[in-house]
This record gives structure tokens, sequence and C-alpha cells, in this order.
């Protein structure tokens, strides 16, 4: 099988430190051939590191390059506008989250893959982590019954957050109800670099179709882990038979259901083997009373830390959909889903805790404003894809 040829465009934090370390560990899959970045010193710098060609115009790069997947890690406001591009060019796309800043501007991104047959995927991770991969199995064996409630508190917010929820509910949302909050802080730069002077908070209340509810809060410097916020998480999930509570689930021996019910913790175990120097993850087991679960990890082969699995995850995802001609795992149209109850909370929000209903039917006061302040900052129409492939989006 020959490899595909990809290109970064966009070598900021994400791209150069998650994507392109991940992309040269996978050269049995990847050539890697270009990165493209607006910043010239940051591209030349990367693509010299990397032995590949430096492009800082997105116009060039496409012209001079027999690309088979472009890797899209630019600033969310700019993902459409690129995406669009590229699928033009008949190039497959994977792109970091989220998939757009709006509806519009996904259905943009989807239309035109449509449009010239190339596959789109969606880089959400956060279910690929090998912790959610082996949760995911837990519940698929029916260990804690059907869930019913799902916690997720300082854990990640927004479409990340949305994602997680929708996956342990198991069901698709009717309902969202959101709230949100805005305080000063003192002026800080978190560990990667970005800037922040107010703390934007979001809680997020929601209902599923088959009777699961959820509850997500978050903000900006729980992200960044900053000013002491988010050194512990609580995730729960409450099912009719036990509850998960981060790693550990716990069960109720048969015989104790009527003294007591009081739930037996079980923990789960790594084991790891090296490859090439690394410490790689092998499994994830746990022994219940009645049953073992155990997730493997398909990737193995590669020597990649369990904080790569899921990048690698997820750029194998569309190199085997291009590959086999197949649909990528997660896809274009469960970003939309994800960021559609994102957007969908901070309109809740905004309408003074309104409760909003699925599907979002209009275009929101929430996008509206997003595509104005697009207007403001870049000097054009949102969807005036030839003007924003030109223009050089800030990182945060």
């Amino acid at each position: 099988m020959s490899k595909l040829n990809i290109a970064l465009i966009g070598a900021g934090r994400r791209g150069a430190g998650a994507h392109l370390p991940v992309i040269a560990k996978l050269n049995d899959v990847y050539n890697l051939v270009a990165i493209c970045d607006m910043d010239e010193p940051t591209a030349k710098s990367m693509a010299g590191k990397y032995g590949v060609n430096a492009y800082t115009n997105i116009r060039d790069l496409v012209k001079h390059e027999q690309l088979d997947v472009a890797d899209i890690t630019v600033p969310g406001s700019a993902h459409h506008a690129i995406a669009c591009f590229v699928a033009d060019a008949g190039v497959n796309i994977v792109c970091e989250t989220p998939i757009a800043v709006t509806l519009p501007l996904s259905d943009m991104m989807i239309e035109a893959a449509e449009r010239n047959s190339v596959k789109l995927e969606i880089a959400e991770n956060y279910y690929r982590a090998p912790r959610e991969r082996f949760m995911s199995k837990v519940i698929e064996a029916g260990v804690i019954g059907k869930v019913a409630r799902i916690y997720r508190i300082f854990y990640e917010g927004g479409y990340h957050g949305m994602s997680m929820l929708r996956l342990r509910a198991g069901g698709e949302p009717i309902s969202i109800l959101g709230i949100t909050q805005s305080s000063e802080i003192i002026p800080i730069i978190d560990r990667m670099k970005r800037h922040h002077t107010s703390e934007n908070w979001s809680l997020g209340f929601l209902e599923f179709d088959n009777s699961a509810t959820a509850l997500m809060t978050y903000s900006n410097v729980i992200h960044a882990r900053s000013l002491g916020r988010g050194q512990n998480g609580i995730s729960q999930i409450d099912g009719s038979k036990g509850t998960i509570v981060g790693e550990t689930i716990y069960v109720v021996p048969p015989e104790d259901l009527e003294s007591g019910a009081q739930g037996k913790p079980c923990n789960p175990k790594r084991t790891t083997i090296e490859v090439d120097g690394v410490n790689v993850l092998d499994k994830i087991e746990v022994e219940l009373p009645d049953q073992k679960v155990v997730w493997e990890n398909s990737l193995k082969i590669y020597p990649l830390s369990e904080g790569q699995i899921a990048v690698a995850d997820e750029l194998l995802s569309i190199a085997k959909a291009v590959i086999n001609d197949t649909e990528p795992e997660y896809g274009a149209l469960a970003g939309r889903q994800d960021q559609e109850m994102n957007l969908a909370m901070s309109e809740s929000a905004l309408r003074s805790r309104e409760t909003i209903t699925f599907p979002l039917k209009e275009l929101t006061q929430t996008e509206q404003n997003i595509h104005e302040r697009i207007k403001e900052q870049f000097g054009c129409d949102p969807e005036d894809v030839e003007k924003l492939v030109d223009t050089f989006f800030p990182r945060r």
C-alpha cells in the first residue's frame, strides 16, 4: 500500500505540539510533505525540523504539492474557509475541533466535501482516549445497567463536553438549559501561552430521548488549570445496576442487593509494553464479580505515549476512510451535532436560561454575534472563502 501524502496547515500549539509528532510516528501510513503557516518563521522552523517543504500560503501549498490529506489545525474561525478551499482542490481533510464556529459555516464544510467527493473527519479526541474507550466497553457490557445520569464537572467543556455527554447517554439530545457567567481575573498567560483576563464559566443540563440526563460545568481557566482551578474533576455515570466514578467501577453483588446494596469498587489495571524505547499502553482490563472487561490498544505497534493515542486514532480514521472509501469513524455530522449542542447551551444562557430544544431550526443570536465578530475582526463576510484563506488568524 502506498503512503498518503499529508500536509499540516497551521503550525501553532495544537498542530506543532500534538499533531506533527504523531504524524511522524505513523510513517507507514503517512508521508509528511509540507507544513503551511502564514507566520513565515514558524513555517520554516517546523518544516526544517521535519525535513519537509514550508509554505505561507495555502494557494501555493495545493498548487505545488500532490496531497491526499490536509490536517487543519488553524484557529476555529478559519476552519470553514480553509476546509472549503482544500476540498475544492480535491484534498481529503482532518480538521481540528470545533468543526466550525457556527452551524451555517459547518454546513459549508460538509457541502464542500460532498460536492468534491472528499472525506471529512473532525479531530474530536476526547472519546478516543484509552480511558474513555475502555469505559465505553464497560458500559456496552452492561456492567452498570442502563445509563440514567452523567456528571462531567471540571473535565471538559464546549463541544468536547457535549461529545462525551452524548456518547455516555447513548441517545439523541432533545433539550438543553445553559447558564453562563463571566468574571474578571488577574491577567495571566497559561501553560499553552494563551492570555486570559476573565473567566468564562458555563453550566449545561441536557435531556436525551432515552430519558438519560447530563450535567456539565467548565470554564476557560479550569481548562487551563490556572489559578488553582480544576485540580480535581468529577466524572460520574449512574446506571440502573451500578456507578462509574472516575475510573472506578462500583457494582453490587447479588447477595447484597437487599442488605445495603453497597457498591464494591473495581479498579482497572493497565498493562504496558516497550516499543522503540517508548512505554506503550497494551491494554486496560478490569476483573468484575461476574465478568472481565478488556480494552486492547489496536495502535500498540506504534511508539505512542498514552496521550498520543487519541491523536493517532483520528489521523488513522481519515486515512482508513480515504484508502477504503468509507466514512470516517466520528465524521462531520457528529462534529456538527456536538457544536449544535454547545451553541444551544450558549443560546439558552443568552435567553435568560430558556430551555432550547433540538434540532435548532434557525440561526441563533449566539451565531449572529459570532458572524458579526468575524466581520469586524477580518473585514469580510464569514462565508467569503476567497478573502478568508488569505487572512492571518492570530493564535489565541
